[in-house]
Parts: C-alpha cells; sequence; structure tokens
C-alpha cells in the first residue's frame, strides 16, 4: 500500500463498511481518521479472538485432565 492513499483508501474503507455515502464526500482527513478508526477496530477485534480462543483452550486443557466443562 505504498501507493497514494486516496487510490485504494476509499476502496478499503467500503471493504470495511463504510458507507460509500460518507466516502463520496469527504475530505481526505476525514477518510484518513475513517481509517485510523477501521484499524483500531480490527485490532480490538483481533484482540477479542485470541482472547476467546486461549478461554476455549484452557477449557479443553482442563477437560483433558478431568475438569469439568466451563464452556
Amino acid at each position: 500500500m505504498a501507493s497514494k492513499p486516496a487510490t485504494w483508501l476509499p476502496q478499503r474503507l467500503v471493504m470495511h463498511g463504510v458507507p460509500e455515502e460518507w466516502i463520496n464526500h469527504a475530505t481526505m482527513d476525514q477518510l484518513r481518521i475513517m481509517w485510523e478508526v477501521v484499524k483500531k477496530d480490527m485490532k480490538y477485534q483481533t484482540y477479542l479472538t485470541a482472547k476467546d480462543q486461549s478461554r476455549i483452550m484452557a477449557n479443553g486443557i482442563g477437560l483433558a485432565f478431568g475438569g469439568k466443562d466451563n464452556g
């Protein structure tokens, strides 16, 4: 993504669910702010997924050693 943000940023925002109407009327600064929000949301979603996976794995290990299901 080394090219100019004006060429890829609107497409990326649409891919992440930002309404085209917002994108079509936004300045480049506003597009960059929207992109920062999307990136932070992706990072948070990754954190939640990892946290859930860790909990599921710990529960599975506990079950393997005779514990009860805390699912």
